[in-house]
């Protein structure tokens, strides 16, 4: 079953990010060099735009220097023990994106609302329990994703369902509290996914999140889906892998968009996939 999920869970991010998925050190920022060192990227701070820092420990006299790289639009930290971002983060006012991985961090800078250009934001491997109230006055930020949490619970804001461009949202791995009521306003969101997430039923809102194409819910404890889901007019992609699920609504026909409904890992009976697929004769049923 694991590896089932694994692989399956490879395929929804490949359908998720089809038309982005995109080296970020080629797709943002002015043609360059990649600074691969915190030294290198100090000394040429005005055309650092790109700094990708894998496997290495700061050096204590370099790291107050970090709000310097005022330049710098990409950035990826990785495996570098940190528990908190660098003194001087706030000051990196550029970046569009910023990927910390393997990092245990425990929060985020108070004023991590600074960094009003951030479009993609990538959590890997965290020890976060919270996001900043102000993570809303992330305007531009189109692509939140958060994987391997290592907390007992995260949980959002009240006002995260305020961030006016979200596109994207995946949680891997990240044991999942209820949703604040303003997640139904993510107006634009399109791909959602709460995979491995702890869930015992589909969270509040989301049957209001009109815009959405693709939802993914995979690796829970779900038994049962709330009629209001198939209100979902726009959505084409439905995963629900590896839960508890045992039958479906028959309303599930008001999904006209669809195109593929992943089953796969639940406990449905080959009369029940007939049914199903009678219902959606345009969509493709896995099980």
């Amino acid at each position: 079953m694991r590896i089932l999920f694994l692989s399956a869970f490879v395929f929804i991010y490949t359908f998720s990010k089809a038309q982005d998925d995109v080296n970020p050190f080629e797709k943002y920022g002015p043609p360059g060099a990649t600074y691969t060192n915190l030294k290198d990227a100090l000394l040429d701070a005005k055309i650092a735009y790109k700094v990708k820092i894998d496997n290495q420990i700061f050096d204590p006299k370099l790291a107050p220097k970090f709000g310097k790289l005022t330049q710098t639009q990409v950035l990826q930290l990785s495996n570098n023990s940190l528990t908190q971002l660098p003194e001087g983060f706030k000051e990196l006012t550029n970046l569009i994106y910023f990927a910390s991985i393997g990092n245990p961090l425990t929060s985020l800078p108070k004023d991590f609302s600074n960094l009003s250009q951030l479009t993609e934001l990538h959590l890997h491997s965290t020890n976060l329990d919270s996001l900043t109230s102000d993570f809303v006055y992330l305007g531009k930020l189109k692509a939140l994703e958060i994987q391997n949490n290592k907390v007992d619970t995260f949980y959002f804001p009240n006002t995260f369902g305020y961030l006016a461009n979200l596109n994207s949202l995946l949680l891997f791995n990240t044991k999942l509290d209820t949703l604040p009521s303003s997640f139904a306003e993510l107006k634009k969101l399109k791909s959602l996914t709460f995979a491995m997430c702890g869930l015992n039923k589909v969270p509040k809102g989301i049957s209001k999140i009109s815009s959405l194409e693709i939802l993914a819910l995979d690796n829970n404890s779900i038994s049962e889906l709330p009629k209001s889901i198939f209100k979902l007019k726009n959505l084409k992609y439905l995963s629900l892998q590896s839960n508890k699920l045992t039958a479906i609504s028959d309303n599930i026909c008001m999904l006209k968009n669809l195109e593929l409904l992943d089953l796969r890992g639940n406990y449905f009976k080959e009369y029940d996939i007939a049914i199903l697929k009678a219902l959606l004769p345009k969509c493709r049923v896995l099980y």
